[in-house]
């Protein structure tokens, strides 16, 4: 691949080189297949979504549809996440290769939901979806304009649960970063040592942190920022009920391999924040918390912020909580919210109530527990069990006078 573009490689792939690793001449043999088109649909949106709206290469744009012994495979990159879907609901007639724009081939297989569909290509690389009463063509280009991808690395793997790992994505993605700029914070970051894996992302402003353990002790250390879109994309792959996740790890890129997906991504360069360092352990405030009623008395309070202010003033006191905000030229909400807090003085507190709605959000239990110590320490969140941990921390806001 003369970019570093990504995907790993089955050993069914191995056994169909004369496919998408080796185009040749006759790379745009013409495919036939045909299948139902929300089954197609779904499995093909996932590498849909990778090909970027626009770039500077239009090939990017594009999903390599691949059709050989008896399955089809989708392909889509950006170069920097690369997203290989293989559907097994559909009947090929014919092997064969094409790239069609992502976007408009997914656009036109929502529409035509709930019915059958044919698809196939022509030696001018045209596309045609046919349905009973509906044909489409659009422009295929040439399968040998798309970046190759590079083989599975030979060593260095190791396994986890699709759902524990689903679960662990689900706990901490939100809490990444936006903005490019931020390099490191802008992924979720990976780390594996010996029978311990974490999960870990912070915007500056927030850390989740998610600790699972492993089934046999790692063979090495990983320690990896791997990008939040590729890690967004995987969960998507996991809501189907994969049973492990294949991972490994060779210089700039990660891997992650299914039993129907394979993801690969470069990994972000930078520094991530030392995390246990700046994990709280001195909290003496210690409250439980119904998690769905405080979720609604968030919502309430954060009704009228803007964009530019976000703050919620805490009030908490041994007659309960008290959550109030003034933005000028909008106006004041006031939210009374019962709780046990059973200490002499009250605290006040400011913070941006999106965050703890996002936290509880991922939670399951009826009640969480929240620990406090003063009006300029972190919040947090935490859960705990003998082999799992779960810490969510959000820091205050400067409420002003």
């Amino acid at each position: 691949m003369s970019e570093s573009a990504t995907v790993s490689e089955t050993s069914s792939e191995k056994s169909a080189k004369s496919g998408a690793e080796k185009r040749g001449g006759s790379a745009s043999t013409c495919l036939r297949f045909r299948g139902d088109a929300k089954e197609l649909a779904e499995a093909i949106g996932i590498a849909a979504s990778v090909a970027p709206s626009k770039s500077p290469r239009p090939v990017l744009q594009n999903l390599l549809l691949h059709a050989h012994d008896g399955l089809l495979e989708a392909t889509g990159t950006d170069l920097e996440v690369a997203v290989r879907i293989r559907v097994e609901q559909v009947e090929v007639l014919q092997d064969g290769q094409v790239l069609v724009n992502a976007s408009r081939f997914q656009g036109i297989l929502r529409e035509l939901i709930g019915e059958q569909v044919e698809v196939s290509t022509d030696e001018r690389a045209g596309c045609t979806i046919t349905t009973g009463d509906a044909r489409f063509q659009v422009m295929g280009e040439d399968p040998e304009d798309f970046p190759e991808l590079p083989p599975w690395p030979s060593e260095g793997a190791f396994e986890l649960p699709a759902n524990q790992l689903l679960e662990m994505v689900r706990r901490t993605h939100f809490a990444t970063h936006a903005e490019k700029t931020r390099y490191a914070m802008n992924g979720i970051l990976l780390d594996i040592k010996d029978t311990r894996v974490h999960l870990v992302a912070t915007d500056g402003k927030r850390l989740a942190l998610c600790e699972r353990p492993l089934e046999e002790k790692a063979e090495q250390a990983v320690h990896v920022v791997v990008p939040t879109k590729g890690m967004t994309l995987l969960a998507r792959i996991l809501g189907s009920h994969e049973e492990q996740v294949e991972i490994s790890v060779e210089g700039s890129q990660i891997y992650m391999r299914t039993a129907s997906a394979l993801l690969s991504a470069r990994l972000v360069q930078g520094h991530f924040p030392p995390y246990e360092e700046v994990l709280p352990k001195d909290h003496d405030k210690i409250l439980t918390v119904p998690r769905e009623s405080f979720l609604s008395a968030l919502r309430r309070a954060a009704l009228l912020g803007t964009k530019d202010s976000q703050a919620v003033r805490f009030c908490f006191a041994k007659e309960g909580l008290e959550l109030t905000s003034r933005v000028p030229e909008v106006g004041e909400s006031r939210i009374q919210f019962p709780i046990d807090f059973p200490f002499e003085e009250a605290l006040e507190i400011g913070f941006n109530p999106g965050y703890f709605s996002d936290v509880l959000k991922v939670l399951e239990t009826t009640e969480f527990r929240l620990e406090l110590k003063d009006a300029r320490s972190a919040a947090v969140v935490r859960e705990e069990s003998d082999d799992q941990r779960y810490v969510y921390l959000v820091m205050p806001l400067n409420l002003g006078g």
